[in-house]
Parts: structure tokens; sequence; C-alpha cells
């Protein structure tokens, strides 16, 4: 896995020796920052199930502000954050995502990414946790990524804007009215 585009360009990223973290292919996540191009530069973004890191690593190399990255475990993330010697404004929190984001209670983001472990609905879960802490506001974007024969159910308020598959993976993208 590697960088796809920006000031990290093809910089290699550092991943799991194990099965427990299921980073977006590379392929998967050029398409996706091509397709989030103009929402990136200068966001404050918030990556959930971080994982890696990769997705909010793609986008502060592509210009983004500053990310937030929240997982159960962080240490890949911080060990890559340091690899690409990140300058911008990051923070790691670890924290169990499953039980609720008053992590973030006050903080306001312009592009939320969510991807969560396939099939068990925590994109709605997690979308559910998001409305009630209110950490975005009328221009944020929030992209989930699933499996695409995974049923989301939405909350009140989450409007589905678009859905882009490839191969079994799909993204989704929300707004809030």
């Amino acid at each position: 896995m590697r960088v796809i585009s920006g000031k990290f360009k093809r910089k290699k990223i550092l991943t799991p020796v194990d099965n427990h973290i299921r980073p977006t292919a590379d392929k998967q996540r050029e398409a996706l920052f091509h397709i989030l191009a103009h929402w990136v530069i200068d966001a404050d973004v918030l990556d959930l199930f971080a994982g890696t890191g990769a997705m909010g690593i793609e986008a502060l190399s592509r210009g983004a502000k500053a990310v937030t990255f929240i997982d159960k475990n962080t240490r890949l993330i911080k060990k890559n954050i340091n690899h690409f010697n990140v300058q911008c404004k990051t923070n790691v929190i670890q924290w169990d995502i499953f039980r609720n984001l008053r992590c973030i209670r006050g903080q306001l983001f312009d592009l939320i990414l969510i991807d969560p472990p396939y099939h068990h609905d925590h994109v709605g879960k997690t979308l559910s946790h998001i409305a009630k802490i209110q950490c975005f506001h009328e221009n944020t974007i929030i992209v989930a990524e699933h499996a695409c024969d995974e049923n989301i159910v939405l909350p009140d308020k989450f409007k589905q804007l678009d859905c882009r598959r490839y191969g079994k993976t799909q993204f989704s993208f929300f707004d809030i009215h």
C-alpha cells in the first residue's frame, strides 16, 4: 500500500501483520480521493475506524488542514504518522467508536471518513453517534466504506447523496439536512 497522490506520493504505508485491520486498497482510495479532490483541500478531516491511518494520511498528502484519527488500537496510526514525518495538525485518539463519539464533542469537521468492519451495521450506528454529538456543519460530507451487499439503516437527518461501487466494496456519500 502506498499514498496515491500529493506530497507523500508513492511513499509506502506501514500495514498490519495480521487480518484485524482491512486497509482500503490503493485503487479504491485513489478513486475516492479523485471524487473528494475539492473537499479535501484545507479541510478538517475525521477518520473513524482509522486502522493504519491510510485514509487520513492520503487526505493530509492532498492538502487537508488537519486530521483526527480515531480507532480502538492506534499503534499503527502513530507509527505511520511518524513514518511520514507528518508536520500538519494531527490528533490520534484511542477510543471505542461502538460506544459513542464523546471524545470529539464540540469539534466540527468538513469531511468525515468511516471505514468500519463490514456486515454489522456499524455505518448506521456510527452515523447515529455523529448525529448525537453534532460534529458537522451544513457543508460537511460523510463518506462510508462498506460491503456492497450491506444494508445501511440511516438515522434521521441523513441523506445518501451518491454511492460508488468498486468490486465488493462501496463508498456511500451522505450529508445532513
